[in-house]
């Protein structure tokens, strides 16, 4: 299975701070042809991350919970040469893809793996909105913090190639919506997918 990903509506959760950020990789969702920017369909994947270090409490089920903050966005999904979701991969690894791997890599091997984002915010109409504008390797200085890092949240992957009812239920009504909004594809299935290529990095590669 493989797949990948935007984030909240509603609710205004604490947003995390600007600036570089430790983080976890802990949701993956395949959200099928969405309509781009110039109107022309494109396959979307929306990637989320904790941040560890920036806490929120909020409350379910009538109870107060702690926990991390998180923050996502979404990428069309193509490892070509000049896309966002290529650079993103590439940074977060911090080893370009060969050409082999380019043949079809498993976009969930990132569930799970630590990493640095860069969160700008940006105010429109009033409001402002925190955003991944870049996600890089860990520094030097957390190499052993991410040989023991661990998503506080469950681990979340969804495919439209193989929906998973159960996974479906635990996702943001928002992205939901986004998955049930998009446009009609016979044989949905994602383009990238490959086998895992885990074996062959270093303890130095996150994936």
């Amino acid at each position: 299975m493989a797949i990948i990903a935007k984030e909240n509506a509603g609710k205004d959760f604490k947003k995390v701070p600007a600036g570089a950020h430790f983080a976890i990789c802990n949701m993956v969702v395949d959200c099928g042809l969405q309509e781009g920017f110039s109107g022309k369909p494109q396959h979307k994947i929306y990637l989320r991350w904790e941040v560890p270090d920036e806490r929120v409490t909020y409350e379910k089920d009538d109870k107060q919970i702690e926990g991390p903050c998180s923050i996502g966005c979404m990428y069309t999904l193509s490892l070509s040469e000049k896309a966002n979701l290529r650079k993103v991969l590439e940074n977060w690894r911090g080893k370009p893809f060969t050409q082999e791997e380019l043949k079809g890599f498993d976009i969930t091997n990132v569930l799970g793996k630590p990493c640095q984002i860069q969160v700008t915010h940006e105010t429109a109409n009033g409001k402002t909105y925190a955003n991944v504008t870049a996600v890089m390797i860990y520094s030097k200085d957390q190499r052993e913090r991410a040989k023991t890092a661990r998503a506080e949240n469950p681990l979340l992957a969804f495919s439209l190639s193989e929906p998973d009812a159960e996974v479906y239920a635990k996702l943001p009504n928002w992205l939901r919506e986004k998955i049930d909004g998009r446009l009609e594809k016979p044989n949905e299935s994602l383009p990238s997918s490959g086998q895992a290529v885990d074996d062959e990095f270093s303890d130095d590669i996150p994936f």
